[in-house]
C-alpha cells in the first residue's frame, strides 16, 4: 500500500534527504573554451572527468538546461551494468562478439568501481551481480533459457552468465513462481543521485566550469548558442540523451521514453530473510516491459518498470508520476513478491530515458566538425555512460585505446543517426506495444500455456525491438 498522507522532500527516493548545493550560475556572457559539453548527466560528467584525466589543463565548459542530474542520471534504477542494449547488432558475421568487446564489457563494472574509489565518490556502489529470473509465469522460463542461449552464441562463458535451476534460484530470491534464471556478476548497485552529485563535485574541483539553468538553443560546429550567452569551443560534446530538444542535432534522433519506480519502506532483517537477495544482487524478471529491482543500502526494495510515451514525444521534467502508474508498479512488485502485501510504498517517481531509432547505443565523433555525442542507452546508461565517457575522452584527445575501436563507435556526422518517424507515429507504436505486452502477461498469468497465450507470445516475439 502507499503511505497515506506522508510528505517527502522529493517523490524520488534518491533525492529525498540529500542536500543539494546551490545551483551554479547560468552563463550570461560570451566565452571560449577547448571543450564544451552540453548536458549535465552521467555522460557529460564522465566525459569531463576523463578529459581532465588525460589533459589536466584543458579548459572545459559544461552547461545544463536545468540542474545537473535533472534527467535520467538522477532518476534511474541504479544498475551499473557490464552490458549494452542490442548486443547482437555488434556481433561479427559468425554471430559472436569479438573477444576485445566481451573483455571490455566484462571489465566495465570492476573498472567503474575502481574509478569511483579513486575519485572518492560514495554512491553506495556494491558489486553483487544480478539475478534475471523466470518469476511470475511459466512462459518466462522459456525466455530465460533463450536469453542464456543468446549470451552463449555471443561468446560469453558460464562464468559470465550462469544458469540457475528453480531450486537454486529459490535459494537466492523467494519469487512467486521460480522457474529458473541466470546469474551474472557483471552488474553493480549504485545510488543514482549520490553518483551524479559526487561526479559534479569532483569535476568542479578539477576545474571544469559548470553553468546550470543554461539552455543550449542551437548547436553548430565551434559554437553553442545559449539562451543568455554563447560558447565558442574547439570541440562540442552533446550529452542530452532523451532531453534533446529543438536546436540540437539529436532532436528526433533520440526520443524520450518514460520509466518509473516505486520504493518500499525500509524492510526488517526478518523480511529480507524471507525475500532473499542476501548478496544485494540486483534483480529482474523476464518481462518484456523491463522490470528492474535493487535492494538499497538502507534495505528498501526499489522496483522499476518501463512505462509510456508522452504526447508530442516530450521528455518528462517532473519527478512525480500519476497514481495509475504508481499502482501498476506496486502491483508488479506484489506479483513478484506476494510476501510484500501490507508493506508501505513510500516513494513513486518517473522520468525519461533516450532511445535511438536503432534501439542501440552509440558513440559518434565527427572529426571534421569537432562535434561528438554518446547515448541511445535505452535505460542501460549508468554503466554505458562510464565506458562511453572514457571513449569520448579518448577520441577527443587522440588517445589510442581499445575502446575507440568498439563496434558501437563511429567516426561520422551526427546527422547520420536515423530520425524517428513523425509524431504521433512513435507514440502510437510504443504505447500500443506496451498494451500488447501487458495483455500477454495477463493471459500468461491466468491461462498459462493456452493456445491464445502462445499466439500472443509469438506476436510479441516479432514485435519486440532487437
Amino acid at each position: 500500500m502507499t503511505a497515506p498522507g506522508r510528505d517527502f522532500a522529493s517523490p524520488a527516493l534518491w533525492w529525498d534527504g540529500i542536500t543539494r548545493s546551490a545551483p551554479e550560475p547560468p552563463l550570461e556572457t560570451e566565452t571560449t573554451c577547448q571543450y564544451a559539453i552540453v548536458g549535465g548527466g552521467y555522460t557529460g560528467l564522465w566525459t569531463a572527468y576523463f578529459l581532465k584525466q588525460r589533459q589536466p589543463q584543458a579548459d572545459i565548459v559544461l552547461v545544463d538546461a536545468q540542474q545537473i542530474g535533472h534527467g535520467a542520471s538522477g532518476r534511474n534504477g541504479g544498475w551499473l551494468m557490464g552490458s549494452l542494449e542490442g548486443l547482437s547488432t555488434f556481433a561479427n558475421a559468425d554471430g559472436t562478439l569479438a573477444e576485445p568487446v566481451r573483455r571490455t564489457l566484462n571489465q566495465l563494472v570492476t573498472d567503474a568501481g575502481k574509478a569511483l574509489s579513486e575519485a572518492n565518490i560514495d554512491c553506495d556502489f556494491y558489486h553483487g551481480g544480478c539475478l534475471m529470473a523466470a518469476a511470475r509465469f511459466d512462459a518466462q522460463t522459456d525466455r530465460a533459457r533463450a536469453a542464456l542461449e543468446h549470451f552463449r552464441r555471443l561468446g560469453f562463458s558460464d562464468e559470465d552468465y550462469q544458469w540457475l535451476s528453480p531450486q537454486r534460484l529459490k535459494e537466492r530470491v523467494s519469487v512467486a513462481k521460480p522457474g529458473g534464471g541466470i546469474y551474472t556478476p557483471h552488474v553493480a548497485r549504485v545510488q543514482p543521485a549520490k553518483l551524479v552529485a559526487g561526479l559534479t563535485t569532483v569535476v568542479k574541483a578539477l576545474g571544469v566550469r559548470l553553468f546550470e539553468h543554461t539552455r543550449a538553443n542551437n548547436l553548430s560546429p565551434g559554437r553553442v548558442t545559449c539562451d543568455r550567452g554563447i560558447i565558442h569551443a574547439d570541440h562540442i560534446v552533446i550529452a542530452t540523451e532523451g532531453y534533446s530538444e529543438h536546436g540540437s542535432p539529436l532532436h528526433r534522433r533520440i526520443v524520450p521514453v518514460q520509466t518509473g519506480m516505486v520504493a518500499t519502506e525500509p524492510l526488517s532483517a526478518s523480511q529480507w530473510d524471507e525475500l532473499g537477495l542476501h548478496q544485494r544482487e540486483t534483480f529482474a524478471d523476464f518481462s518484456r516491459a523491463a522490470t528492474y529491482l535493487q535492494r538499497t543500502a538502507d534495505n528498501r526494495l526499489v522496483v522499476g518498470a518501463r512505462g509510456h510515451y508522452q504526447l508530442g514525444g516530450l521528455p518528462q521534467h517532473s519527478l512525480s508520476d500519476d497514481d495509475a502508474l504508481r499502482r501498476h508498479r506496486e502491483k508488479v512488485a506484489l506479483s513478484l513478491f506476494p510476501q510484500l502485501r501490507g508493506v508501505t510504498f513510500t516513494h513513486s517517481w518517473g522520468g525519461s530515458v533516450g532511445v535511438s531509432r536503432a534501439w542501440q547505443p552509440h558513440v559518434i565523433h565527427d572529426r571534421a566538425t569537432g562535434m561528438a555525442t554518446a547515448g541511445g542507452y535505452v535505460g542501460e546508461g549508468v554503466g554505458a555512460s562510464f565506458l562511453f565517457g572514457q571513449t569520448l575522452a579518448d577520441l577527443l584527445t587522440n588517445t589510442p585505446s581499445e575502446r575507440i575501436h568498439m563496434p558501437w563507435v563511429a567516426c561520422r556526422e551526427i546527422a547520420a543517426l536515423k530520425k524517428w518517424e513523425p509524431e504521433p507515429i512513435p507514440r502510437w507504436g510504443f504505447n500500443t506495444l506496451m498494451s500488447i505486452f501487458r495483455f500477454e502477461e495477463w493471459l500468461a498469468s491466468r491461462y498459462g500455456g493456452s493456445l491464445a497465450s502462445a499466439l500472443v507470445a509469438k506476436l510479441c516475439d516479432r514485435l519486440t525491438p532487437h
